[in-house]
């Protein structure tokens, strides 16, 4: 991102890519989930420290690796044993290799086979302890997921894993044009699956700071399963008027702030607001932020 001289006002266009030959950095990652069903609030989280490693390749790729330490889940409707598992599970995606372009966008899992093994190992380690037949489901679950490399793909680019670091709104910017993304969500209500169409735009430049920020906007987008919530509220036996009441995306917004130099990520957000009636609302927090103010390039 060069050419950057003054205010948003004075710049034609400003280009958003990686430049730079090697970048070293941990941050926070959070994610809150608070769901209200029939007047009871449950409370999830997950807190964990990713340390990023991008290193410049030929021809305009890049490899970086994402490290997870100290994963904690919270959430007091879930057993010591079941958070323990969940820990387990997670610990497979603890250390990804991945090839990528100047704009983030993946282009393949450099270390499969390693995950591949970590996961045959974490389910010998697990077998032990945990029997039954939802445990094998699971098990077998993660061993066809694992198989398949672009849905681990896919599974990176979510703002539950590495999606705020990897996101989308790399390219080029004027003060007046936007980057439109579809994003699916599976965590708005239990078996549902929601379709989201993210609108970005630049929001302001702190040229002293040499910060960036991308202000991002969202809305339902089609196909919108409508059948899937109506059958999640009666089988959790959520009242609601059928005749009145609407699945309604009461907000979503965020922020992504790039260091204009090295095009990388400083921190990042995304706050969601959904609502089915007056018995059903979920508030949804990702947050991602640099914890060291070191130069490392």
């Amino acid at each position: 991102m060069h050419n950057i001289t003054n205010t948003l006002n004075g710049i034609n266009e400003v280009k958003i890519s990686l430049n730079l030959k090697e970048h070293l950095n941990f941050y926070d990652f959070s994610m809150i989930e608070t769901t209200i069903e029939n007047g009871n609030k449950i409370i999830s989280e997950i807190n964990k420290t990713i340390h990023s490693t991008i290193t410049k390749g030929k021809y305009g790729s890049f490899e970086i690796q994402l490290e997870t330490f100290d994963f904690e889940y919270k959430n007091r409707n879930v057993s010591t044993t079941e958070k323990d598992f969940i820990a387990r599970i997670a610990d497979i995606n603890d250390n990804i290799i991945i090839e990528i372009n100047e704009y983030a966008e993946i282009k393949a899992i450099q270390n499969l086979n390693k995950i591949q093994l970590r996961l045959e190992e974490k389910i010998e380690k697990l077998a032990k302890n945990n029997v039954g037949d939802k445990v094998n489901e699971t098990f077998q679950y993660l061993r066809d997921f694992y198989k398949n490399e672009k849905r681990i793909i896919l599974d990176t680019k979510n703002y539950k894993q590495h999606g705020l670091l990897l996101n989308t709104f790399y390219g080029s910017y004027t003060p007046t044009s936007y980057k439109k993304n579809k994003i699916r969500y599976l965590n708005f209500m239990d078996n549902t699956v929601v379709n989201i169409e993210e609108q970005a735009k630049v929001r302001r430049i702190k040229i002293e700071k040499r910060e960036l920020e991308i202000e991002v906007t969202g809305k339902f987008d089609e196909p919108f399963y409508n059948d899937m919530f109506i059958k999640s509220l009666q089988e959790k036996e959520i009242f609601f008027d059928a005749e009145n009441d609407k699945p309604i995306l009461d907000k979503y917004e965020g922020s992504f702030i790039f260091d204009m130099d090295f095009g990388v990520v400083k921190s990042a957000n995304i706050t969601i607001e959904f609502s089915f009636g007056k018995n059903y609302n979920k508030t949804i927090n990702y947050q991602l932020k640099e914890t060291n103010d070191a130069d490392n390039n």
